[in-house]
């Protein structure tokens, strides 16, 4: 008995120490292990396309806000605003209400100023912007097309309408004051911006503020800025 109880206590021992995981345990852990890392990489790649959406946005309405900070300019100094509806592709190569036509006095300086919003087959357009003077067919002076933003895309649908912002346009008179020469003494400018990079269901940066040319009250002839040089 004695040596019967000896060699049952030495196999206990061996196979203690020959224990481990069976196959099954360690597919199980494997499998879990699998599953979390695959959770956890997911979290990773999605908070790095957020933030990589997000600094595409702001770095696109950051460039779209200095071409908006040199409207608000020439507008406020505006001396007359030719209304968004009238102008036609013929005047700035763009389609009505995506182009916008002021005779400002900025820093001192009369000039026409003339800015537009193209698009290219790609569906994404350019904010650009060009200037004359009003004397530009007797002594020229008509400056090139530059462009001072990209990426821009067009509103949701083709229609306006004043009290649904995803519809507005570019440019659109806000309000107009029957007692000036100019027929769009208040202008709405209304620019969307999205990274080509950015991911499909994103949505573009809006920027948009309401531009008053103070000096259309003053009575400027409102064809002081026609004929327009051709696009």
């Amino acid at each position: 008995m004695p040596d019967l109880m000896t060699r049952v206590r030495a196999l206990r021992d061996r196979r203690g120490d020959e224990s481990g995981y069976t196959l099954a345990e360690l597919l199980v852990v494997m499998s879990i292990f699998i599953g979390l890392m695959t959770i956890v990489f997911s979290i990773m790649l999605m908070m790095s396309r957020q933030t990589k959406d997000n600094l595409a946005r702001t770095e696109a309405a950051d460039q779209v806000r200095i071409g908006l900070m040199q409207i608000d300019r020439q507008v406020r100094s505006g001396n007359v605003i030719s209304d968004p509806a009238a102008e036609s592709f013929g005047m700035s190569g763009a389609d009505t209400y995506y182009s916008l036509r002021v005779y400002t006095q900025t820093d001192g300086v009369y000039q026409c100023v003339q800015w537009r919003v193209v698009f290219d087959a790609d569906g994404f357009g350019r904010l650009e912007y060009r200037s004359w003077k009003p004397s530009w067919q007797s002594t020229g002076g008509v400056e090139a097309w530059r462009t001072v933003a990209r990426d821009l895309v067009k509103p949701s649908a083709t229609t306006v309408d004043v009290d649904d912002p995803s519809t507005w346009p570019p440019f659109f008179v806000e309000s107009s004051d029957a007692e000036t020469s100019s027929t769009a003494q208040t202008i709405r400018v209304t620019l969307r911006v999205k990274d080509p990079d950015q991911s499909e269901g994103s949505k573009p940066a809006t920027v948009t503020s309401t531009l008053t040319g103070r000096n259309t009250i003053f009575g400027y002839p409102a064809d002081t800025c026609s004929p327009v040089p051709a696009p």
